[in-house]
């Protein structure tokens, strides 16, 4: 996926432009540069690959940042083109956290294949060394048809998942071809503009930052959805991976089966075997989970803190936004730190996923200090989960601060409404103002915003008994 902000640059050139409270013209340089360069990524450039628009990003932020910070209205913006910066780095940053995370959630699901192994092994050891086989039979009978029908479900979901990843695929291209169009009409009439009389191009101009408006809330939900696809990937990559190792475990159990039938007398034997088995199955879990733990501390937390950071330093750059800028200030802030409340959402599933990863060893019977570990990484979930929520309402209230009116503060307040039930809050209704009211964000205080949280991600662990 491209990276893509949800203010264009070209919009936050022309806030800065209006303002007329600049005199210093390599400010206003550095941000019409700075513009330029974000449109070459966020119009689909050939060039714009994740390392290409990082080099960009970084470039663009060293540039700007030396101008941003005072009072005038080239300055404001170029605050406003560092917050771009760092958010574009944040979206990028974000794409690899993904990876990482999916790369810890397989492994934990690799460990609870294995604890399978366990489970069955130990049944089958045990069932074997019953030198009668009638129980030893009947039992492995019905671990077969258990497996049999674990096979049966885990079909069934990873098919579910199947449709649900197509689907949000489908809407994933339609939102970029919407955003696509939506940019490319902005870009032909921004084109036009420098012909035109002052007031003909304001006007030409009022229409590009619609199209550019509409442009990047389709990015953001295509982005957002993209995010979901991730998530639902090591779903099905769990079940595909369940429905093999109940496979072969269905093999392990026919062929012990068919010991018992044939060599009562080597049950022993085979009982011995079993258990070798089944300690192998053991020894790979404690040596996947210490790998596991190392790699979640290491990578997964140094790529989720990355992305974190950026986002802060996103919302951190917008606090110089003024009445000049104060609007494209208000979307950008919102932009990151809803790009914050998902980075925290997604390092939240990570620990959840840990906990059940516990919860599953410690009801294996693997002796270990599991149920601590569990109660740990719950809490931690609990406290990430949290913190998510508060970030997306706290995106919904400053996009609510860019006290934009007409069809465009619609889709606005539609779209806080939604980052609002992220949060898990239901707002009251935004009451009406008066247009003439200074709405300057300068008395910004961003610790005091403070809600209450919940969202779509649950609250307990839940256990796999495949």
């Amino acid at each position: 996926m491209k990276t893509q902000t949800v203010i264009s640059a070209a919009l936050v050139v022309f806030l800065a432009a209006q303002s007329g409270c600049s005199r210093s013209e390599d400010s206003k340089n550095a941000v019409r540069d700075a513009g330029r360069q974000f449109e070459t990524i966020a119009a689909g450039n050939a060039n714009a690959s994740p390392s290409n628009s990082a080099k960009v990003l970084r470039a663009t932020e060293s540039t700007v940042s030396e101008f941003s910070g005072s009072e005038d209205g080239y300055a404001q913006a170029a605050s406003l083109a560092v917050a771009q910066s760092k958010i574009g780095m944040a979206a990028l940053a974000s794409q690899e956290a993904v990876q990482v995370e999916k790369k810890a959630i397989l492994q934990a699901r690799v460990i609870r294949g294995y604890l399978n192994e366990w489970r069955t092994m130990s049944t089958i050891a045990e069932a074997a060394s019953v030198f009668d086989p009638a129980d030893g039979l009947s039992e492995l009978a019905g671990l077969i048809t258990m497996r049999q029908e674990d096979i049966a479900n885990y079909r069934t979901l990873q098919q579910g998942i199947e449709d649900q990843i197509n689907e949000l695929n489908t809407k994933i291209a339609d939102l970029e071809d919407k955003a696509s169009t939506e940019r490319n009409a902005g870009a032909e009439i921004e084109l036009r503009i420098p012909t035109l009389s002052a007031t003909k191009g304001a006007q030409l101009a009022e229409r590009v930052r619609e199209h550019t408006l509409r442009g990047d809330q389709y990015g953001l939900e295509a982005f957002r959805i993209q995010g979901r696809v991730d998530q639902l990937i090591p779903t099905r990559e769990e079940y595909a991976l369940n429905v093999k190792k109940a496979e072969s475990q269905i093999e392990l159990l026919d062929a012990s089966r068919e010991e018992l039938q044939a060599r009562e007398r080597t049950s022993n034997r085979d009982a011995s075997e079993a258990r070798g088995t089944a300690q192998v199955a053991r020894d790979a879990v404690l040596k996947l989970v210490e790998e596991l733990e190392a790699f979640r501390a290491s990578e997964v937390s140094g790529a989720n803190e990355k992305a974190i950071s950026q986002a802060r330093g996103a919302i951190s750059a917008t606090r110089d936004s003024k009445s000049e800028t104060a609007a494209v200030g208000a979307m950008t802030k919102s932009t990151a730190m809803q790009i914050l409340g998902e980075c925290v959402a997604r390092q939240a599933s990570g620990h959840r996923e840990a906990a059940i990863m516990y919860i599953d060893i410690a009801e294996s019977g693997i002796p270990g200090d599991w149920v601590s570990r569990a109660e740990r990484e719950q809490e931690t979930y609990e406290t990430l989960k949290a913190e998510a929520a508060q970030s997306f309402r706290d995106a919904a209230s400053a996009l609510r601060n860019a006290r934009i009116r007409g069809e465009a503060g619609d889709k606005l307040e539609a779209a806080a409404v939604r980052l609002d039930k992220l949060g898990g809050f239901v707002p009251e209704p935004v009451e009406e103002y008066d247009e003439d009211e200074d709405y300057s964000d300068d008395s910004y205080n961003e610790d005091d915003e403070t809600m209450d949280l919940e969202d779509e991600m649950g609250s307990e662990p839940i256990e796999d008994d495949g």
